[in-house]
């Protein structure tokens, strides 16, 4: 299995002037080749995960794209250049809501490139049956 894993700082938005830095994952595994998964490192050991679409990631780098529950556009902030990244779903709670976060985009653009390094646009494959398996295993 090749997989690729880097280290980054995000940041949480809080509002327009607050914004909180977040250790964060980002992951890509070759056998899952159309995802990221971001894993924010909240405090002690609780570890969130979001797996976002790679192609959406990378389209977010130069134009807004996506809807629903992932957003992400190109920003700049002081000079810097950054993606901005919207989550939107359903707590514990039950209740909705949403997160937004901002990477460095030249960091997560790196981060891209090296993942269509690993697994070229167009040569990405699923094993069907093992997905499957594991699904039905599940239930």
């Amino acid at each position: 299995m090749s997989s690729l894993c880097e280290t980054v700082f995000m940041n949480l938005e809080i509002d327009a002037t607050e914004r909180i830095p977040l250790v964060t994952r980002l992951v890509y595994e070759a056998e899952d080749p159309f995802a990221v998964r971001l894993r924010f490192e909240l405090h002690g050991d609780v570890t969130v995960t979001w797996a976002i679409a790679r192609d959406l990631l990378s389209q977010g780098l130069t134009r807004e794209a996506g809807d629903g529950d992932v957003r992400v556009s190109p920003r700049t902030v002081g000079g810097r250049r950054e993606a901005r990244i919207e989550l939107a779903g359903c707590g514990l709670d039950g209740e909705w809501g949403s997160a937004v976060f901002s990477a460095w985009e030249p960091a997560l653009r790196d981060f891209l490139d090296r993942t269509y390094e690993l697994v070229p646009p167009g040569e990405e494959t699923v094993d069907v049956d093992a997905f499957l398996t594991q699904v039905l295993a599940m239930g």
